[in-house]
């Protein structure tokens, strides 16, 4: 990395006259007159502002905040910041290069403390201003600073467009029928170089024999000129194109695709932008694009001033490994699109993240590297397996809103995005467990999820006897190296998450009294209980506080007895951690004006009908575990090739499988003091600095990991 910094510095260098992002993003030299500037635009946020939040500025690249381009994915970035925290969001719409700096200063002057400037050609004012203004944190989107050579308070992001070519001519190569591919990309500069070069590469990785045509284009803001490039590559035979030079490029798709041609976007999602959502002629043809996540990178770094964790004085680099980079759904060409080349795209990308794979091009230069290409691996249908996944309930069933329900909803992405068979059986008694794992085994399935800690044992014990089936169990704890390499238990932090709902009852009761419903006294129940109190006595150290262990998880009735009588002792916040009795326990709270948190999933969404069902108004929000993300990960990962077993998963705070769900109907009730503390608290989790004092495994409590009181003071 060390030799690819220095190198990216002078070769910056020498193209600052010609660089322009090629998502659309016109290399246009400036004006002998300056236009004049646009006026800052405020866009209104959700909650109330304040002083002692950050104030959010963007300044555009040449172009319009709703352009299809970077500037206008830097804009949403920023946008879902500001609403998410509540943060004053203005941008400017740059009219002219030479009003760079002049834009800029506008948003100094008015005091804002983060500035997201767009584009190369911006890097020199952006790093000028960020030395003049140590108090002023700068983000840049396009935009290369070599560590340790500017001040901290300035980082540039930058993209593997490599690997995101790479993609997309693997995806090229594999959908093509006459053998003739085709990329029509901008100007030949680093960035388009990284796309055009990669894609060629991932062509012939899947298709040694691939016929690659191809061409720069001197401009990326001529529509009509790409159109007609196209035409000519189809007339030389080629079935699928791939547009990488910003509105030229998109001329050329949209051209493509109205001939009937396959195509493939580039930067962000084109079925979105330049095919309006379906809705433009040739949606059907898009098959994917070659994705590069502005909108995340700028969202991430601006949590990170919100949080505390912001790191400047470089670059932040995102790739496939951090979820930088990757390809668009297929949407309206899901159908067409086999779910062999499905699967060997997930295989592809997967080979990227974990770095087995190389793109054969330098990510300073552009250039091809010879030394880094792959070798080919063919694309063969026959040889890509299909895995059949079946999945085994606890008691209860897959519409429950317990962690059935979702880890059936994952088992059920992932069936769908991979085109995988899958079937489901919903155990009615705990005696039924082997045998309904027997059924899936009788039957031939390659995968089998199970769900609950009770369901564990069973699930080791046809681990060991079938090993050539995965295995994948939800709140089931192996010790790694104790079973075998098919099998994984799925283990989530339900301490951080209980911590979490603990935290945001002691901020809101008015009573200084709270409770837990809580189901069966098993670990995963003590971990959300025992860390609900440790959380609550955390910001406020004298609450009182009540809470049950229930013989059931499959009682609403007991649960709402339970609550009725908290409320009578003073609760005015209800924690439900207990399946169905939990939600009948917070059901019946808020239907007596009570303020309640659900538990697993957003169960404003499930036990509240998302937001249609009495009561919703009074949820502050749910301990969340994404057992849905996590069950769909794991299958994700055999369909790679990544699967791991002969151990647990882990899912916490630190891998975002835990958190606490939005607002939603309370979000007003919410002052910004509580919600910028909870936003603090999970960040102080997620990098380890805060401990829950609850044991992760027993969910007993820890006594000496329980953290010294930090009252609210709001």
């Amino acid at each position: 990395m060390r030799k690819t910094l220095l190198t990216l510095v002078a070769l910056f260098t020498l193209l600052v006259p010609l660089l322009a992002a090629c998502g659309g993003q016109p290399a246009v030299q400036p004006t002998a007159t300056t236009a004049p500037t646009a006026a800052p635009t405020a866009v209104p946020t959700t909650g109330t502002t304040d002083s002692s939040k950050p104030r959010i500025a963007l300044v555009t690249d040449l172009g319009k905040v709703n352009d299809g381009t970077f500037n206008e994915f830097a804009h949403l970035g920023a946008l879902r910041a500001a609403q998410e925290f509540g943060l004053e969001y203005k941008y400017i719409e740059t009219q002219a290069q030479a009003d760079y700096e002049k834009n800029i200063q506008t948003f100094v002057d008015e005091g804002f403390d983060v500035i997201v400037t767009v584009g190369f050609l911006i890097a020199d004012a952006t790093k000028k201003f960020a030395a003049e203004h140590p108090d002023i944190i700068f983000i840049g989107v396009d935009q290369f600073y070599e560590p340790g050579t500017v001040t901290d308070n300035l980082v540039g992001l930058q993209f593997r467009e490599d690997q995101a070519g790479f993609l997309a001519g693997a995806l090229a190569g594999m959908m093509t029928q006459t053998g003739t591919v085709g990329v029509v990309a901008g100007v030949e500069i680093p960035p388009v170089k990284r796309f055009k070069n990669a894609f060629d590469n991932g062509a012939r990785y899947v298709k040694p024999d691939i016929n690659l045509l191809g061409v720069y284009l001197p401009t990326f803001i001529d529509p009509a000129l790409g159109a007609s490039t196209a035409q000519q590559m189809i007339g030389e035979g080629a079935d699928v194109i791939f547009g990488a030079g910003g509105p030229t490029g998109s001329g050329a798709i949209k051209e493509a695709a109205a001939r009937g041609v396959y195509v493939i976007g580039v930067d962000q999602d084109e079925y979105v932008t330049t095919f309006a959502n379906g809705s433009a002629p040739g949606a059907d043809r898009i098959l994917s694009s070659a994705i590069k996540r502005v909108d995340v990178a700028v969202y991430d770094q601006i949590k990170a001033v919100v949080n505390g964790t912001f790191k400047g004085n470089g670059i932040a680099l995102y790739e496939a490994a951090n979820g930088g980079i990757g390809y668009a759904d297929y949407h309206d060409t899901a159908d067409d699109v086999p779910n062999e080349v499905k699967v060997r795209m997930e295989q592809i990308l997967a080979a990227l993240t974990n770095g087995t794979l190389t793109t054969g091009v330098d990510p300073v230069s552009g250039d091809v590297d010879p030394n880094t290409i792959p070798e080919p691996q063919p694309f063969r249908p026959a040889d890509v397996k299909l895995p059949k996944i079946a999945l085994v309930t606890d008691l209860g069933k897959v519409n429950d809103g317990t962690f059935n329900e979702f880890a059936h909803l994952g088992a059920l992405r992932a069936a769908q995005e991979f085109g995988l068979e899958y079937k489901y059986i919903e155990t009615q008694a705990q005696a039924d467990y082997e045998k309904n794992i027997q059924t899936f085994v009788d039957e031939g399935f390659d995968v089998i999820v199970t769900v609950g800690f009770l369901i564990a044992d069973a699930t080791k014990k046809f681990a060991a006897e079938h090993p050539d089936i995965i295995f994948i169990g939800v709140d089931q704890f192996y010790e790694p190296g104790t079973v075998t390499d098919n099998l994984v238990g799925l283990q989530f932090r339900e301490d951080q998450a209980g911590f979490l709902a603990g935290a945001l009852a002691g901020m809101m009761t008015q009573t200084g009294t709270v409770g837990v419903v809580a189901g069966v006294e098993i670990p995963p129940v003590k971990r959300f209980k025992n860390a609900f109190d440790n959380g609550a006595r955390y910001v406020k150290p004298d609450i009182n506080l009540l809470g049950v262990y229930l013989p059931t998880f499959i009682d609403p009735a007991l649960g709402a007895s339970t609550a009725q009588q908290m409320i009578g002792e003073g609760a005015d916040v209800i924690f439900g951690a207990g399946g169905p009795t939990g939600s009948g326990a917070i059901k019946e709270a808020a239907a007596r004006g009570v303020y309640v948190i659900g538990v697993d999933q957003d169960e404003y969404v499930t036990t509240f009908a998302n937001g249609s069902a009495p009561g919703a108004d009074r949820i502050l929000s749910s301990a969340i575990k994404r057992v849905d993300v996590a069950v769909y990960d794991q299958i994700k990962a055999v369909v790679n090739g990544t699967f791991k077993g002969n151990g647990i998963a882990l899912y916490e705070a630190a891998n975002g499988g835990i958190g606490y769900a939005d607002y939603h109907d309370t979000a007003d009730d919410v002052p910004d003091a509580v919600k910028r503390r909870m936003e603090e608290i999970l960040a102080a989790l997620t990098k380890g600095e805060l401990t829950t004092g609850v044991d992760p495994v027993s969910g007993d409590v820890d006594p000496n990991t329980i953290p010294e009181p930090n009252p609210f003071q709001p």
